[in-house]
C-alpha cells in the first residue's frame, strides 16, 4: 500500500495488459466506437480534494487529457473514471469529415527530445505496440476527423454525467477552410475562416463544455495544410478571439499554438490577443518526416505526420518557458497549458515549475491512463 492508504497503481493494471489502450492497426472510426482496452476494469479512487486551480475552476488534478486522445463519450468517461482534472474533447469541425486512412499511430525510434536544429530529419517509426516501452515516441496523423455538429453537439451533455466535481470538459474545435481559395482577400478568408471557428465554438458552448479550445495548429490536415498554420495569423486569432468573447464574455477561450520559429514571434501573437486570450495550450507534435525502417511511407500517403511522445519534451518545455515569460514582461493575464514529452509523472513537475498553471497529456495516455493516479501517489 502507498501512503494514505492509497493502492500502488500496478493494482489497477491486468498482468496482460497491452502495451496500448488503442489498437494502432484499426480505422479510428472503429476503434472509437469501442471502449479503450483496460483489460482490469479497474479505476482508482477520485481525489476528495481539490488541490489545483485552472481558469478559476478547482480540480482534482493538474493534469488533463489533450484534444487528440478523447473522441466521444466512450471515451471521455474512460478519462473521467480515471481521475484527470480536465478531459478535452477531441476537435470537432462544422462538416463531418473522415479521418486520414489507417494505421493512423505509429511507434518512432526515438528515445530522446529532438532538438530545433533537427525538425528537418527524418525519423523511423514501426507498427509496433510494444515498441513504445523501448522509444516512448509516437506519430499520429488523423487529419482531425469529426462527426456532423449536430451528433458532437448533442453528445456533449451525455459526457458531462459522469464528471464529478473537480473535474471539467473542454471541447477543441478548428475551422474547415476551402480548398480553392483563389480570388479570396486575406481579410475575406480570415472572416470566413473565424466565422467557421465562431460556429463550432457556439455549438460547444450551448452543448454544455466548460472551456473551448480553438485548435489552430494541427499538423496532420493532408487536404489543407494551411489550417495547422493558422496560430500564426495575429490577425485571425485577434479577430476570432474578440469575436468570441463578444458573444460568450463569461466563457474561458484558449488556442492551441504550433512550433513558434522565435520567442518575438509568439510575444507578437499573444500580446496582440490581449485579455481575450484565456489560455494558451501547446504544443501538441512536432510536424516531421516519419517512415518505416525501409523508407517507405508508414503512413499511407503521409511522409510528415505529427511527432509527439519524448521526443517533444525539449521544445515544449521551451515554448512554456517563452509563454510565462510573455505573459510577466507583457502584464498579460493567460493561463498556461503546458504539454508535450509528458511522459512520467515527475514530468508534470517540469513544466508546472516552467511557469505552466496546469499540463496536458496525449501520446502517454494511450499507453499509461494511471498517469494522474501516479502523480498523486507521488505527491502524496
Amino acid at each position: 500500500m502507498a501512503k494514505n492508504n492509497l493502492k500502488k497503481a500496478q493494482y489497477y493494471r491486468h498482468p496482460e495488459q497491452p502495451s496500448l489502450i488503442y489498437n494502432i492497426k484499426a480505422p479510428w472510426e472503429k476503434v472509437i466506437s469501442k471502449p479503450p482496452v483496460w483489460l482490469s476494469n479497474k479505476f482508482p479512487p477520485l481525489s476528495a480534494q481539490k488541490k489545483f486551480k485552472f481558469l478559476g475552476h478547482r480540480l482534482i488534478s493538474p493534469i488533463a487529457i489533450a484534444a487528440g486522445p478523447a473522441s466521444g463519450k466512450i471515451w471521455t468517461d474512460f478519462y473521467f473514471k480515471m481521475g484527470f482534472g480536465m478531459v478535452i474533447q477531441k476537435t470537432r469541425r462544422t462538416v463531418p469529415r473522415k479521418s486520414n486512412k489507417e494505421p493512423n499511430i505509429a511507434i518512432v525510434h526515438q528515445e530522446n527530445p529532438v532538438s530545433k536544429p533537427h525538425l528537418e530529419d527524418s525519423l523511423s517509426a514501426s507498427i509496433n505496440p510494444k515498441a513504445w516501452e523501448n522509444y516512448k515516441s509516437m506519430t499520429n496523423s488523423f487529419g482531425n476527423p469529426s462527426s456532423d455538429i449536430l451528433t458532437w453537439a448533442k453528445e456533449l451533455p451525455e459526457q458531462r454525467k459522469v464528471m464529478k466535481d473537480g473535474q471539467i470538459l473542454t471541447c477543441s474545435v478548428t475551422a474547415t477552410t476551402p480548398e480553392d481559395r483563389q480570388g479570396h482577400s486575406a481579410d475575406a478568408q480570415i472572416i470566413e475562416t473565424a466565422s467557421d471557428l465562431l460556429i463550432g465554438a457556439t455549438a460547444a458552448v450551448l452543448g454544455g463544455a466548460d472551456i473551448i479550445e480553438l485548435n489552430l495548429a494541427c499538423p496532420n490536415v493532408t487536404e489543407n495544410p494551411q489550417e495547422g498554420e493558422m496560430f500564426q495569423n495575429i490577425k485571425l486569432v485577434n479577430y476570432v478571439l474578440s469575436e468570441f468573447k463578444r458573444r460568450f464574455p463569461k466563457v474561458p477561450v484558449g488556442v492551441k499554438f504550433g512550433v513558434f520559429k522565435s520567442k518575438e514571434q509568439m510575444k507578437k501573437v499573444f500580446y496582440a490577443a490581449g485579455d481575450n486570450l484565456n489560455y494558451v495550450s501547446g504544443i501538441n507534435a512536432l510536424k516531421m518526416t516519419v517512415l518505416a525502417i525501409d523508407g517507405s511511407d508508414i503512413l499511407p500517403g503521409r511522409r510528415t505526420s505529427g511527432v509527439c511522445g519524448i521526443a517533444d519534451q525539449e521544445i515544449a518545455l521551451e515554448h512554456t518557458k517563452w509563454a510565462a515569460e510573455i505573459r510577466e514582461e507583457e502584464g498579460l493575464k493567460y493561463e498556461i497549458l503546458g504539454g508535450g514529452g509528458i511522459i512520467e509523472p515527475q514530468d508534470v513537475d517540469k513544466f508546472l515549475n516552467t511557469g505552466a498553471d496546469m499540463v496536458q497529456i496525449a501520446a502517454a495516455v494511450l499507453a499509461n491512463p494511471l498517469l494522474a493516479y501516479e502523480y498523486r501517489l507521488m505527491k502524496s
